[in-house]
């Protein structure tokens, strides 16, 4: 699947083949939101979900590298070296 399928996909189909398709690379915390990485064919897509609501705020699908900054130091060294 290319990100612009994704980015068609109505939300709740997105989440889906985030389930079902996606790999989590990585997960952080800041005070009361939990930021959830996945990988998903050649992109990826960060959750941000409210911990003290327990509610999905945000999803955003990218494929530059720059949104992985806050994840490096979580990421594993065999994505780190194909991240180059």
């Amino acid at each position: 699947m290319k990100l612009d399928d994704f980015l068609r996909l109505p939300h709740d189909h997105q989440q889906e083949q985030l389930w079902f398709r996606g790999s989590v690379l990585a997960n952080r915390y800041e005070d009361t939101h939990i930021y959830l990485l996945y990988a998903l064919d050649l992109f990826y897509v960060e959750l941000q979900y409210d911990s003290g609501d327990n509610k999905l705020l945000r999803l955003s699908a990218f494929t530059s590298i720059e949104p992985l900054t806050p994840y490096l130091p979580l990421l594993p060294d065999d994505l780190l070296a194909e991240l180059g």
